[in-house]
């Protein structure tokens, strides 16, 4: 996969159905940080996000939910981050998670809409 000096493209996320969650990295690919382990805020290898937005598609029937890798909205209410409704966008983070930075195959979409939703989006790094 292409690296990107600061602006990383995500490219177009689809999530096919619900509990089929999509990696942050499936266009990018991996950024090779911290997969699984502890989320205690550790340095992370590689080349970590330090902003990231993604913006969901206008014409999405459902709700696209950001979570921790391996959760599913409908499994793991409790973990979820951020919802986004259709044609709405998010910015991410917004100061707390600076720092350490984050990675894109830490965190996937899921959907509450059977049918394709998409989210388009990008990131940068520190």
């Amino acid at each position: 996969m292409a690296q990107y000096p600061a602006i990383v493209p995500l490219g177009k996320i689809s999530v096919t159905a619900p509990g089929t969650t999509t990696l942050l990295s499936v266009n990018c690919g991996p950024y090779n940080g911290q997969v699984g382990g502890t989320w205690a805020n550790p340095a992370l290898p590689g080349s970590a996000f330090r902003y990231m937005e993604l913006q969901a598609d206008i014409a999405n029937t459902g709700n696209l939910y950001l979570l921790p890798r391996g959760n599913t909205a409908a499994g793991n209410p409790g973990v979820i981050i951020a919802k986004i409704a259709p044609g709405a966008s998010l910015p991410l983070p917004t100061g707390v998670m600076i720092g350490a930075g984050f990675v894109p195959e830490n965190f996937c979409l899921d959907s509450d809409a059977s049918g394709t939703q998409n989210a388009y989006g990008f990131a940068s790094l520190g």
